[in-house]
């Protein structure tokens, strides 16, 4: 009896440390391009509908990660006012996912090293708590997308600072908390044991970098195009132009072991690691690889690799994104719900299949989705 008492106990311990370290949702989309507006008036509301919140859910989606330039939707310093139009237009995405169940990740995704690591976080986050802090469950603050140009010891303090504001308005609702470096894995270990303990950590994941962002500008990756996934030598493409690329030409040089799945699941078990070692709730809020340049086979075979092993170790992710250039829709199609699905990536990410309509001469256009 005794022998039974205590594996009960220790089976009841282990179960409430796998409950303890689970987010309350388990996958789901970034919605881009929304609310990623230089201001509230440039908004295009209409982009997004609660219908598009219903679908998404039917996908098997339960939660929504919302990117928004939150410092553009004020009138800037002293105060950081919010203008009302942006609460407008917020409260509406809030009441759908309240009213359909499905979480709502409110993601501040703007940042500027000379006022986003400061009072302007300050400023902004005690006027969402105070204006949310009544509101389910279904709502979670997540502080900084991606901060960089600052170490994690620094940017915790401030984060701290953060946390402790929301905390005067309200106690309810889960804050996401997450390193520098662009919320990199590698830099979670360097995150202070906070001592709030509704947070959600959260960190971003893209790699090998040169397959998930091939042909990318932004990131001075445009010269490489059509890298495989997994890694084939006799897939390695030749590079598109003749200048020297040493960042880009560093990563292809090593692709040969880093574009595999083992290597894959060797980065991701950097954040299982602190997630096991803290005892923490951790997610990936960010996973992907951009369309326009890649093989769709290749893509697919990517998402099927990290996204298995994220639910192996009962991570919870959000993909970015869903109809934007990293997103679920065909490439070069209209991006319509019941006809430009991408089948084959939503079963590698294992996504419900919704019936696809078949459109007669459809119109194509040049542009990603």
């Amino acid at each position: 009896m005794e022998r039974f008492i205590i594996i009960l106990t220790i089976s009841l311990l282990l179960n409430m440390q796998t409950l303890f370290a689970q987010a309350p949702f388990s996958r789901g989309v970034n919605l881009t391009e929304w609310f990623q507006a230089g201001n509230a008036g440039e908004i295009k509301f209409n982009k997004y509908t609660k219908q598009d919140f219903i679908n998404i859910k039917s996908l098997g989606c339960d939660v929504v990660r919302l990117p928004i330039n939150m410092h553009y939707m004020t009138f800037g310093a002293p105060d950081y006012k919010f203008d009302p139009l942006y609460f407008t237009y917020l409260d509406s995405v809030v009441r759908w996912a309240e009213e359909i169940k499905i979480y709502l990740i409110i993601d501040n995704h703007t940042f500027d090293p000379a006022v986003g690591a400061g009072p302007a976080l300050i400023k902004v986050w005690g006027q969402m708590a105070e204006h949310y802090k009544g509101h389910s469950k279904y709502i979670l603050y997540e502080i900084l997308n991606e901060p960089h140009d600052l170490s994690t010891q620094d940017w915790s303090t401030i984060q701290q600072d953060v946390i402790n504001v929301i905390r005067k308005k309200d106690t309810r609702h889960t804050i996401i908390v997450g390193p520098s470096s662009y919320n990199h894995y590698t830099e979670l270990k360097n995150l202070p044991v906070f001592s709030d303990t509704n947070l959600l950590y959260t960190f971003h994941f893209y790699d090998p970098f040169i397959f998930t962002h091939q042909g990318a500008a932004w990131v001075g990756l445009q010269a490489f195009k059509g890298v495989p996934f997994p890694y084939d030598v006799a897939r390695i493409p030749v590079k598109q132009v003749s200048q020297k690329d040493a960042w880009g030409d560093s990563l292809l040089s090593v692709y040969n072991v880093d574009g595999t799945a083992q290597k894959i699941k060797s980065l991701i078990d950097i954040a299982i690691d602190f997630k096991n070692t803290r005892k923490v709730k951790i997610f990936c809020g960010e996973l992907g690889a951009y369309i326009p340049f890649s093989n769709n086979n290749d893509r697919v075979l990517w998402y099927n690799a990290v996204r298995k092993y994220l639910d192996e170790k009962q991570i919870p992710w959000t993909i970015w994104d869903y109809g934007g250039g990293f997103g679920i829709f065909n490439k070069g199609s209209e991006g319509l719900f019941n006809h430009d699905l991408n089948i084959h990536l939503l079963k590698a990410l294992g996504f419900n299949i919704p019936l696809q309509k078949i459109i007669k001469n459809p119109t194509i256009h040049s542009n990603e989705k």
